[in-house]
């Protein structure tokens, strides 16, 4: 069932179009989207998350129980601390990805809204006799994010003076004692950024206090391209049950090789010591998106040699950039065409 932005109260709220994102309605874009890209190299933006969820996991045994199930240590993390990671299946294979925050009693479980159910379940299962509670407390948070220039400025004006050097997932509470900063570089690591995740219910009286304070509203269509630009993937894009862990790109940190022990990590360790997986993620450019049906075909001559999995139109520049996956054989950028009209494309990144 689709359901409304819960900042669509917020009297700074007035998208110019709308968009559906994750069976929610929100903002598309809220004024040109060359003018919101232009808006994200001069000062501090703010996007409306309500794409993303959030499971929380307590109970005594919560962080050994969850390490036995994620790519990246958990036992680690102390107050405060956070860890992104990937919850993969018995064939090494992307269910979701997930940013752990570790709290004082629990820990928090950010990911896509996409995979909140799939989480819940996959958790479920591996629950037996440890001392474990997971809930999905989706409904009672909202979310928004901020990044790009004199950001740690604003952050500061919301109680939190060391923005910039904080670790990336780590968090503050706030003066409320139920808000929460989290340090998240999700629009790339070039732009500083951080989220706050707050009671639903003053999801309004927030967004509006973050505009008063300098930052100017982003829609979504702009955040895809910023991602898109700094090679993350997003879950339902570019990653999922076809593909294993990226062994580059900021996805990369996912995945702690010398942790140890959890579900799926032999398989993953035989194709990394056997030789690497068997695509790569790249970043890619092709001059007309709009001509092609995603995911759509890469091919050299006759031969499938991968796949464009995201695009997105540039308004400044006369290319969309993109995310797809090429196969690990495939030697040299050239001679490389997607879709039945054959449009040449550019690979950016190895």
């Amino acid at each position: 069932m689709l359901s409304i932005s819960p900042f669509c109260e917020a009297s700074s709220y007035c998208p110019g179009s709308w968009q559906q994102v994750r069976g929610v309605r929100m903002a598309g874009l809220f004024r040109d989207p060359a003018d919101e890209y232009r808006g994200c190299q001069t000062g501090p933006v703010v996007f409306d998350r309500s794409d993303r969820g959030l499971l929380t996991v307590a109970g005594r045994d919560r962080q050994r129980w969850l390490n036995a199930l994620v790519t990246s240590p958990v036992t680690i993390l102390r107050e405060n601390q956070g860890q992104y990671a990937f919850a993969v299946n018995i064939q090494g294979r992307i269910l979701f990805d997930l940013n752990i925050l570790c709290l004082p009693e629990t820990l928090w479980l950010d990911t896509d809204a996409l995979a909140v159910p799939v989480a819940a379940g996959h958790f479920d299962r591996y629950l037996i006799h440890e001392d474990v509670r997971v809930q999905d407390v989706s409904g009672q948070f909202a979310r928004l994010g901020c990044c790009g220039p004199k950001v740690e400025l604003l952050a500061a004006q919301l109680g939190v003076a060391d923005l910039r050097s904080l670790p990336a997932l780590a968090s503050r509470p706030l003066a409320d004692g139920i808000s929460r900063l989290v340090r998240h570089d999700f629009a790339g690591s070039g732009s500083v950024g951080f989220e706050l995740v707050i009671p639903r219910g003053e999801a309004a009286s927030w967004w509006d206090r973050v505009v008063e304070l300098g930052a100017r509203p982003a829609g979504f269509q702009t955040l895809d391209l910023l991602r898109i630009e700094a090679g993350i993937p997003w879950l339902g894009r570019d990653l999922d049950e076809t593909v294993s862990p990226p062994e580059t790109g900021p996805a990369s940190r996912a995945v702690s090789y010398p942790k140890g022990r959890y579900l799926g990590q032999e398989v993953i360790e035989r194709m990394r010591s056997g030789g690497g997986m068997p695509e790569r993620l790249v970043q890619l450019r092709v001059a007309d998106g709009d001509r092609l049906e995603l995911p759509t075909v890469l091919r050299r001559d006759s031969l499938q040699v991968g796949r464009i999995t995201s695009l997105s139109r540039h308004p400044l520049k006369p290319y969309w950039p993109g995310l797809g996956y090429l196969k690990t054989t495939v030697t040299g950028y050239a001679d490389i065409h997607a879709g039945s009209s054959l449009q040449p494309v550019t690979i950016c990144s190895p």
